[in-house]
């Protein structure tokens, strides 16, 4: 039997839940459910399966498919050992030193070879597609209660990210692609799991997550735990669990460990051998072997070896990495059955109490119950600041650990632990929150176990890293189509190869080795090299990159997002002053806090989530900001039972914290109630963004001129809050921490506004005048109001200084759009935009700003779209808003999203691109990460990433052109010819200039700046294709005409080779004559050439000469080959048989013999020395082709010609990129 079953985990309901809601305690289902498949139903597919769902085949041994695995594994063994055998053969390596020992001559070895070779090659790629299921093709399907092992299908996502019109072709190659994945079910991911037992329980292993079959479902599922939904519930958990309670717990998700398999080094060089590229490269190698190429095929092999050997060393780096990060354990207290026990983590289950000590790093997912917490969140947020977290408050609050709102409450794995209400056990609870009574024993801080493995945040981020979603840029999609070309173009030029070779067995191997060569082996590996290249360029700069495709894309950005406090500003605020209300009038502005009322100073000293960690004060940098100014400390000796904090004045006030809300975005607002230690008056106080304070503030404290006076602090670029009072009276401190939140914050008045100055970073207008003459339009998302917004806009230069800003924010459950300068209602917004539209798009005369209520109103009405491009400022936004926004943005352009990891953590992962200013040095938080807190640090990106890009096409432009000119000008017209350029030629391009001017390519600088550009990411576009074939076409023409003047030659025309009487399969004899000399030479000198034809690209990269590396290989190569074509016979030269000969005829033509050994010339000159004249002549010719080439790709390709040819192409069909304002 079959099964389809949802990942999503089923929920376990604690009792206590279960009784709150009426539900039986028990199993209640939340995702689909599952599904029955008869076992005879071959048409299911987990290609038809819904996202997020897996098919599981249940599979039992048997003696006889083990037989006939272990048959067909020797079989795949097999086949390459006959390969192999044949090949010793050839050389005589395997009966009595005599060639073709076994097999009778040369043409039946060649027949059985080639007979055998192409068994093998289908064979092996039947192997390869069926690998992760071929065990379980000889065992017998079952029912999944019996099975031993099930075999886990799902499909596999993938995200392609393209910019701009496809081409017809692309998309052509691109439908039938998907066409033949889902009809084979490519993107389908199998894996087998053994089935585990504990007691009367199986379960499978999938991804580091347990599932457990469950008899009544028939099938496996994952669980998770529910605890509780409101604080007091949670609180309700506060004794822990029994001992049989945890064992089935434990039994349901698996212990709290996360494994991560790292293979041995064998076992990973194993996997990447075991791939079709590998194979391709094996086939091709065995044909060289037995074709004689054996040296050029042993340094073939070398390089693929050594490549391999590093990409397994680094692949095997960073899973030892993810490792070290995922497989995390310690011990700790755990209350089991009533009693504090020391445990491993591991043995951690949902519904455990923990007790929490200072220094301990967090390894599950879990709430606060007793006591307060000061942790380390930068690893999973970024957040370099430490946070405080609270206990549960004994009220019906709801709890959800993913809402902002809860997380002041939360810990999370990955976490550590910097301080806690107390490191010892015997203390009294310290809040009144948990009304939890308790024994004197108990630890003072308490925290209970929500999620553990994979079902905490941090095991979610592991799974995503192991298993990671494939992204597919717009060069992985033309990539498809150049494959598909280059083999196309091999198979034409196989089919020449033979028709000019003649049809015979020998034809078949020269038309192998064109074909190896018209598709590169190193073209896969060629496309990665630049993005390697750039990471290590970007760590150097303090920029860490956890996701290497990325890179690419970072060359296509178009929109930058900015998050504003502690990304384009400064992250700490400074205070400025405060402003009083009194009989709803404002005072002046005020910077002394002396000077203030004493109960404004209360407010200011008391309304805050700041504490004091080694007399250092940490929390929100405003909150610190904030009690700094007042001069007064936090007492850590405690005077009042119940408070939370005891505060003390610079004079020696006393007041008592009892009650504290965290700050929530929903509400925008905190409040505290605190108790004057002189008169004994609870007071209750209110703080947040002016405009919610103004709502729920008692009316006739509002002044009539509230909204101007907030405006002009917020238009001079002061974070302005509100500060709002209540008087309680004397009254019993029991009674105020049972007061619901809203009770107590009803009835405030409106006491002050303070006011922060938030400064810009001093790079910060730099940066944003790179990126707009980068041809990059930066937007600011913040949670910041919308007028202190475009105030920082102005002075970073996003929007320019003589620009409109107009601002929509929601007025009566309308969209009101308001002149920020005059306060004027615009009452057509589209048409003011279209009349700065048609003057000039790129110039921004009107610039938007929207609130998030008019941001969520322009969505629910559909006008989002239309005005998107030409909203600068998204103010008050929440994170939530934030990564609407991001995906909005998305679906225009490449997007990159900037901030500081805090509350910006969602976008940084919705984003194409995100960027964490945090101090971690690979933060999880995005794909990027900066140590230099610069928003520099973006432009240094996008420089990276532009010459990334297009260091990545010159790589593939240069393989292409490898491909052409070995595949098409030296292969085909040296069989036309009948000749075989010498061995050693084919050793050096092959051996060496390939992979050192691959090398050399990717060591080119990056720019200085941004250019008003982006380079091409399309393999097959216009601009590539004009590159490639251009050269293709100067290279033919010199090529021919340089076969041309040898045949014009009178000197040669009587000793044309003639191969009619040679064994065209000895191909090494083939090349001493004039013909394959001049195809060697000319031949070289392009291929060098081209490395040099495509450093060029100054735009993203810097000037030709700045690229050391291969200006000097380019320059030692040219005179080598140089050397060879003009020196008289030598040493050297004779090694590659250019301009050389027999001993004695080189004498008898006048030159000194060399005397390094050489075999006898295969034609009847004996050598084939060229006269002097001749040489310069051939050598002219090579230095004008090599200019040219440089001059097409610098003046034509890259320069005015090109930039006309565009100019002209976008004028009359138009320019399929999105227009919009910088």
């Amino acid at each position: 039997m079959r099964r389809v079953c949802s990942q999503l985990p089923k929920t376990q309901v604690s009792p206590s839940v279960a009784s709150d809601k009426q539900y039986e305690k028990g199993v209640v289902q939340s995702g689909p459910s599952s599904i029955d498949v008869p076992m005879s139903d071959a048409t299911v597919s987990a290609s038809q399966l819904p996202a997020g769902s897996m098919l599981l085949r249940g599979y039992k041994n048997d003696i006889a498919g083990l037989f006939m695995y272990g048959l067909t594994l020797l079989s795949t063994a097999g086949w390459i050992a006959l390969l192999m055998i044949i090949v010793l053969d050839y050389y005589g390596k395997v009966k009595g030193g005599v060639a073709y020992g076994l097999l009778a001559n040369s043409n039946d070895s060649m027949s059985v070879f080639i007979f055998v070779w192409h068994l093998a090659a289908i064979w092996l790629i039947a192997m390869l597609a069926c690998k992760r299921r071929l065990r379980n093709y000889f065992r017998i399907e079952c029912s999944l209660p019996q099975a031993r092992v099930v075999q886990v299908e799902e499909r596999q996502e993938e995200v392609i990210m393209t910019e701009g019109r496809q081409n017809r072709l692309t998309q052509l190659v691109t439908k039938a692609y998907n066409a033949v994945v889902l009809k084979f079910g490519l993107n389908i991911v199998a894996e087998s799991c053994a089935t585990q037992h504990i007691g009367d329980n199986q379960f499978i292993e999938y991804r580091c997550t347990r599932y457990v079959f469950i008899e009544k479902a028939g099938s496996f599922e994952c669980h998770a735990f529910v605890l509780g939904e409101t604080h007091r519930s949670l609180l309700d958990c506060h004794n822990g669990l029994t001992s049989a309670e945890a064992d089935a717990r434990l039994t349901r998700v698996g212990e709290n460990f996360i494994r991560v398999y790292v293979p041995s080094f064998l076992v990973g060089l194993l996997q990447e051998l075991f791939s079709y590229t590998y194979l391709y490269q094996m086939m091709c190698l065995f044909v060289w072997f037995y074709f004689n190429y054996f040296k050029l095929a042993l340094v073939q092999l070398c390089v693929i070896l050594i490549s391999a050997f590093i990409k397994v060393f680094i692949r095997l780096r960073s899973e030892r990495r993810v490792k070290m990060l995922a497989e995390r354990r310690n011990q700790c207290r755990v209350r089991r059955n009533g009693v504090w026990v020391d445990l491993d983590t591991a043995d951690l289950v949902p519904g455990d109490v923990v007790a929490v000590e200072a220094n301990m790093e967090v390894i599950c997912d879990g709430c606060v119950l007793r006591g307060e917490v000061v942790v380390d969140e930068s690893s999973l947020t970024g957040e370099a600041m430490p946070v405080r977290k609270l206990p549960l408050k004994n009220e019906a609050i709801a709890y959800d650990p993913q809402n902002s709102a809860s997380k002041a409450y939360s810990v999370y794995a990955g976490t550590r632990v910097l301080q806690c209400t107390g490191s010892s056990y015997g203390s009294a609870p310290t809040s009144l929150d948990t009304m939890v009574p308790v024994d004197s024993a108990e630890p003072q801080t308490q925290i209970l176990v929500l999620r553990t493995r994979t079902a905490t945040d941090k095991g979610k981020l592991i799974q995503r890293i192991l298993f990671p979603i494939r992204y597919s840029f717009v060069l992985d999609e033309q990539l498809r189509v150049s494959i598909l070309a280059l083999l196309a173009y091999g198979g034409v030029v196989f089919g020449l190869s033979i028709w000019l070779m003649g049809a015979d067995r020998t034809s078949w191997y020269y038309g192998l080795f064109v074909v190896s060569q018209a598709f590169p082996p190193l073209l896969p590996a060629a496309l990665v090299i630049g993005q390697s290249v750039a990471a290590d360029r970007l760590r150097r700069q303090q920029i860490f990159c956890i996701d290497l495709p990325r890179i690419n894309l970072c060359g296509k950005v178009r929109l930058m997002l900015f998050d504003k406090t502690g990304t384009l500003t400064h992250s700490g605020m400074q205070f400025y002053s405060v402003q009083e209300i009194a009989n709803t009038t404002f005072g002046d502005a005020e910077q002394n806090i002396e000077k203030l009322s004493d109960q404004i100073q209360i407010g200011l000293a008391s309304c805050h989530a700041a504490t004091e960690i080694d007399q250092q004060l940490i929390g929100n940098p405003v909150d610190v900001e904030q009690f700094q100014a007042t001069g007064w400390r936090i007492e850590n000796n405690r005077e009042g039972a119940h408070s939370l904090d005891t505060l003390i004045a610079p004079d020696h006030r006393t007041v008592h914290v009892v009650r504290r809300f965290e700050f929530e975005h929903a509400r925008q607002s905190m409040s505290v109630a605190v108790q004057d230690a002189a008169t004994r008056h609870v007071h209750v106080f209110v703080k947040g963004s002016f405009e919610r304070i103004k709502k729920i503030a008692r009316v006739d404290s509002v002044p009539a001129d509230y909204d101007a006076v907030t405006a002009a602090w917020a238009k001079q670029g002061c974070y302005v809050l509100a500060l709002a009072h209540r008087d309680l009276g004397e009254m019993d401190l029991g009674s105020v921490s049972r007061m619901p939140r809203a009770q107590l914050e009803a009835g405030c008045s409106l006491v002050s506004l303070l006011l922060f100055r938030n400064t810009l970073k001093e790079d910060t207008p730099q940066a944003i005048a790179e990126l707009r003459g980068g041809d990059t339009r930066s937007v600011m998302v913040t949670g910041d109001t919308a007028l202190t917004a475009a105030y920082i806009a102005r002075e970073c230069g996003m929007v320019d200084a003589t620009a409109r800003v107009v601002l929509g924010t929601i007025e009566d459950d309308a969209l009101i759009w308001r002149d920020t300068a005059t306060d004027k209602v615009v009452d057509d917004i589209n048409a003011e935009i279209c009349a700065v539209t048609a003057q000039d798009p790129q110039v921004s005369q009107v610039e938007l700003a929207v609130t998030e209520a008019a941001f969520n109103w322009l969505i629910k009405s559909g006008q989002i779209r239309h005005l998107l491009l030409h909203i600068r400022i998204f103010a008050r936004m929440t994170p939530q808003g934030k990564i609407t926004c991001v995906n909005l943005h998305m679906e225009r352009a490449v997007t990159a999203m900037c901030g500081d990891g805090g509350n910006d953590t969602g976008a940084l992962r919705a984003a194409h691109v995100g960027i964490a200013l945090s101090e971690a040095e690979a933060s999880i938080v995005s794909p990027f990460s900066s140590a230099n807190p610069s928003i520099m640090s973006c432009v240094t990106l996008l420089r990276e990433g532009r010459a990334g890009l297009a260091t990545t096409l010159a790589a593939y432009k240069f393989l292409v052109n490898y491909a052409v000119v070995m595949a098409l000008l030296l292969e085909v017209t040296q069989f036309y010819f009948s000749v075989i350029v010498p061995e050693a030629v084919w050793i050096m391009v092959d051996g060496f200039t390939t992979s050192i001017m691959i090398l050399s390519i990717t060591q080119a600088q990056t720019a200085k700046k941004l250019a008003p550009s982006r380079p091409t990411g399309q393999l097959i576009g216009a601009h590539t294709l004009a590159s490639i074939w251009g050269q293709a076409a100067i290279n033919i023409a010199f090529l021919y005409g340089s076969i041309g003047l040898l045949f014009a030659q009178s000197w040669f025309r009587c000793n044309e080779f003639d191969s009619s009487d040679i064994d065209t399969s000895l191909w090494w004899l083939l090349g001493d004559n004039y013909e394959a000399e001049v195809i060697s030479i000319v031949c070289l000198f392009q291929f060098i050439n081209a490395a040099g034809v495509y450093n060029f690209g100054y735009r993203y990269r810097r000037v030709w000469a700045t690229n050391y590396l291969l200006v000097l290989m380019y320059s030692a190569f040219l005179a080598v080959v140089s050397a060879i074509a003009l020196a008289d016979p030598n040493r050297f030269g004779c090694v590659f048989r250019i301009n050389c000969g027999n001993t004695q005829t080189v004498r008898d033509l006048g030159y000194s013999a060399s005397t390094v050994h050489i075999s006898e010339y295969n034609n009847p000159l004996g050598h084939n020395v060229m006269p002097r004249h001749f040489r310069w002549t051939l050598w002219a010719m090579c230095v004008v082709n090599a200019v040219v080439c440089l001059a097409y790709e610098k003046l034509v390709v890259l320069g005015p010609v090109g930039r006309r040819v565009k100019a002209w192409w976008v004028a009359k069909h138009g320019d399929s990129k999105i227009q919009f304002k910088l």
